[in-house]
């Protein structure tokens, strides 16, 4: 709040010592002449349209009116106004730079200085935090790209798997006589088998050892009957009566 009345009141201190000019006043410093020059007469007129649209809140306009008019006639307290207009904007650091000029260039300390440095101070504050939310905003910014372009990343791989699944050849269907071709080729036919037994050696058949063998069996039981013992009965016979 004090500073806030202190701000008003430095307004208008500093207007009141550009307003002189539009008076036909001298300012401190500036010797009296009785002659006007063309750019004062232009710099009046551009006072009192910065006036104006300061009044109005037109700070824009009221910013370039008091720009224009310092260039016509570049006296200390125009640079007041200016850094005033630039603090209605929320301008803080151009505010602040206006302020220093303010008293860097005023003869002597301006009757307002305290009230500036005040000024000059909190446009400093306003503007580290202007900036830290600028970077605050940047970060974000950054990390939504990067989230963004990550996800179209992976999209773009996905598409690209589809793409390739789909252009690769399917498996050729089996034919419906696939299967009995291959038992085909697994089970020889009989004509095969009898060339493959025809072209074996006798020694090497199996039925020429099994007929040598059953006419073994048999000649061994002839022997066997013609010189075993007389076999006993197979009953008991009668009982006397």
């Amino acid at each position: 709040m004090r500073s806030s009345t202190h701000s008003r009141r430095s307004e208008r201190k500093a207007l009141g010592l550009v307003l002189a000019l539009a008076l036909g006043t001298p300012f401190p410093g500036v010797a009296a002449d009785a002659t006007v020059s063309a750019s004062e007469t232009q710099a009046r007129e551009k006072f009192s349209e910065g006036n104006l649209a300061y009044d109005l809140g037109e700070f824009d306009r009221a910013l370039k009116a008091f720009s224009e008019a310092y260039r016509l006639k570049p006296l200390p307290a125009f640079l007041f106004n200016i850094a005033q207009c630039h603090r209605q904007l929320n301008n803080p650091s151009r505010a602040a730079f206006f302020y220093r000029r303010y008293l860097a260039l005023s003869e002597g300390e301006p009757a307002n200085a305290d009230t500036v440095r005040e000024l000059t101070a909190e446009m400093d504050t306003k503007a580290r935090v202007q900036e830290e939310q600028r970077r605050e905003r940047e970060r974000f910014t950054r990390d939504r790209e990067l989230q963004k372009a990550r996800e179209q990343a992976a999209l773009a791989e996905a598409r690209a798997n589809e793409a390739r699944l789909a252009a690769t050849p399917a498996a050729p269907a089996p034919e419906k006589n696939g299967a009995s071709d291959a038992l085909a080729m697994q089970v020889p036919d009989a004509s095969v088998k009898a060339e493959a037994s025809a072209s074996k050696p006798w020694t090497r058949r199996w039925y020429v050892w099994a007929g040598a063998g059953a006419v073994a069996v048999l000649a061994g039981g002839a022997v066997w009957l013609a010189t075993a013992p007389n076999p006993r009965g197979t009953t008991l016979g009668t009982v006397g009566r």
